[in-house]
């Protein structure tokens, strides 16, 4: 089992070596005051990326024990939970066939969530050899898995997160399998 205290984290995707970074307002008011994560509750969470840069410092992250083997990651700048949406896993890891729509199944979105909803922001955090691990959904048993390219260049230069930067950071979803690898992830200690 790993062990992370709170201290500050960069989660770094192995494959693309894009940050996890979380979009959007810190939150307001008592966790859980959004009422969901979803527009339907008011509030439509913001969404979780693969960033080349830590811009506005949105891609630390802290590990909150909760018990056993299960963790909240926190956005230290929003406050708020790395959340993942959508259903449980069923029959074998890989028998969705991917994460894209033309599979026939898309991947839920992870988003940035204010309160553990439906125990949805529990992780669990699975070593896979040279400092790669599997971050996985407890509640869904689906691996944080980061859509996209590899940066090119240097850290920070597509300029942004959102597609008013001139490219748009590829979204983090909950995948069944480790589709290219896409679901391999470094955390790094800050």
């Amino acid at each position: 089992m790993a062990c992370f205290d709170g201290e500050k984290y960069f989660i770094e995707n192995a494959h693309t070596h894009r940050y996890l970074f979380q979009d959007g307002p810190k939150i307001k008011g008592e966790r859980g005051s959004e009422g969901g994560w979803l527009a339907s509750s008011g509030f439509e969470s913001p969404k979780c990326v693969g960033a080349d840069a830590n811009y506005y410092n949105r891609a630390y992250w802290r590990f909150l024990p909760q018990g056993g083997d299960k963790y909240f990651i926190e956005n230290i700048e929003t406050g708020r939970y790395l959340f993942q949406d959508g259903p449980k896993i069923k029959g074998d890891r890989g028998d969705e066939g991917g994460w894209l729509a033309s599979s026939g199944f898309e991947s839920p979105k992870c988003v940035g969530a204010d309160a553990n909803y439906y125990n949805q922001a529990y992780w669990t955090i699975e070593p896979q050899g040279d400092d790669k691990y599997f971050i996985v959904n407890a509640e869904t048993g689906r691996y944080l898995f980061q859509d996209g390219p590899k940066i090119k260049g240097e850290r920070g230069d597509e300029g942004g997160w959102l597609a008013s930067s001139g490219f748009e950071s590829p979204k983090c979803v909950g995948a069944d399998a480790n589709y290219y690898n896409q679901a391999y992830w470094k955390i790094l200690k800050q």
